[in-house]
């Protein structure tokens, strides 16, 4: 069985638990089923995904992915090569007409390895708040400098360091702020309240793809919408502003001016904690999903002789 998921050139936090957490649940299945793809974290479930269109004959199970909406609203179309298990949250089976179960997002699943407890959940806190950008938004502050004057931890979406020190990272954080969906997920999952943030995902990814994506996975755990700090995202292109530089002979841009103010913004949003809301799934919604998880978990153990 092979692994199918978004692979960024820097890493991506949320995506690289792909074969981290199924080689913990599974071990090493890549001589099972070798004519099958395994669909787990991610939206990754839309008709633009060139693996997909390239694995159009072959068998691919879907373990909790969610749907990623198209551009044109047209559907992501299902054929008797998919084994559909379950999908992330009720707007992704929506999607599909409602015809597929949804429990919530693939990664719970973290809930079911070996020493979970011990390993994230009795983890002795050492941050009192940490923040994770979305891993889109790391180019655009130094945000390392941000977060030490701020006295925050700070958490990289790349995981230089292997997701395993992120998700201690995580653990080990009184709260977490997150502009990283999977950096909220995780968190909900190791039971450390969450703040969201918004700066950059509407701009790189589109605001419909990301509301779609965060309210697909909040819904399927009846998270309610809480509270989230949205931040205005400055442009590097733009006509002013190369206008800008070229008449100040590359010595001033509207750029640099826009990013210090949003600079300035999240410093006294995020300074001493100021006001700010945390979220967190209760306890019997993930109950019931953990339950849920177990079941096609045991489900594809069977169906791989493990």
């Amino acid at each position: 069985m092979h692994y199918l998921y978004f692979k960024s050139p820097k890493g991506n936090f949320g995506d690289d638990l792909n074969p981290w957490l199924w080689e913990k649940l599974w071990g090493d299945v890549s001589q099972v089923l070798q004519d099958t793809y395994f669909l787990g974290i991610g939206s990754i479930l839309h008709n633009g995904n060139k693996n997909i269109k390239e694995l159009q004959s072959e068998n691919k199970i879907v373990f909790g992915s969610g749907i990623r909406p198209a551009s044109d609203y047209s559907h992501f179309q299902i054929d008797p090569t998919w084994d559909i298990r379950f999908l992330r949250g009720p707007l992704s089976s929506a999607s599909l007409n409602n015809k597929y179960e949804y429990i919530t997002d693939a990664a719970y699943a973290i809930r079911h390895i070996d020493n979970f407890e011990s390993l994230y959940i009795n983890q002795q806190k050492k941050y009192k708040i940490s923040l994770m950008p979305y891993f889109h938004s790391v180019e655009y502050f130094d945000w390392r400098t941000l977060c030490a004057d701020l006295g925050i931890h700070y958490i990289s979406p790349h995981s230089e360091n292997g997701v395993e020190e992120t998700l201690k990272e995580i653990a080990q954080s009184e709260f977490l702020i997150t502009e990283a969906m999977h950096g909220a997920i995780l968190a909900d999952a190791l039971r450390v309240p969450w703040h969201r943030f918004v700066l950059s995902s509407p701009h790189t990814e589109g605001g419909r793809v990301s509301e779609f994506k965060w309210e697909d996975w909040k819904s399927s755990l009846n998270i309610d919408k809480g509270e989230v700090s949205f931040f205005p995202f400055y442009t590097k292109s733009g006509r002013l502003n190369k206008w800008s530089k070229k008449l100040s002979g590359y010595k001033f841009s509207l750029e640099n001016l826009n990013k210090k103010k949003v600079e300035e913004l999240m410093r006294e949003r995020f300074s001493k904690n100021r006001g700010l809301v945390y979220s967190l799934s209760e306890d019997s919604k993930l109950a019931l999903a953990d339950e849920k998880i177990k079941v096609q978990i045991d489900r594809l153990n069977k169906d791989l002789s493990l």
